[in-house]
């Protein structure tokens, strides 16, 4: 499937807009980088993607840098791969997993690590941590790639360590 195929199918189902990225891999593999202004918009990408007989991989998600979660789907596409990314202020999200049930565990993972609520989800166990653990731990931590950036590039990560040791 191409990107501009993917494209025309959602352009008027988007209500709030987006920002489309082609890019392509070191091999030729199309990679597409969709970045919604509204969260909501996850369901008709979600949809569109079940129509092209898609499946979510994984789900990415991290505390950004005004405070709020970024969340980023991660589809396969007959062999491309496209990224959605969203911003939730009120650690919510819509779920996607009863369009696309790949979308299982991805969303009760971002949900027990981050503590963002994917609304709609069908089920609410756990995956890994035990219940006596904070929803949401890993919001505590410095994500691995800010933590690289901070040692290799600037002095962010050690701001950031000293700060809490203060």
């Amino acid at each position: 499937m191409r990107i501009e195929e993917f494209n025309n199918a959602i352009k008027n189902k988007i209500s709030a807009g987006y920002e489309l990225k082609e890019e392509e891999d070191n091999y030729g593999n199309s990679i597409a980088w969709i970045v919604l202004k509204h969260k909501k918009d996850i369901e008709p990408i979600a949809n569109t993607i079940k129509a092209y007989k898609g499946r979510c991989i994984v789900v990415t998600a991290y505390k950004n840098d005004s405070g709020e979660h970024t969340v980023i789907y991660h589809f396969d596409v007959g062999g491309t791969i496209i990224n959605v990314e969203l911003e939730t202020d009120d650690q919510t999200i819509i779920s996607i997993t009863p369009i696309l049930p790949s979308a299982n565990w991805a969303e009760r993972e971002i949900r027990e690590m981050y503590d963002v609520e994917p609304v709609g989800h069908p089920n609410k166990d756990r995956l890994f941590l035990d219940y006596s653990l904070v929803a949401g731990v890993l919001n505590e931590y410095i994500p691995l790639s800010k933590m690289q950036m901070g040692v290799s590039e600037t002095d962010i990560l050690w701001e950031k360590v000293n700060k809490e040791v203060r």
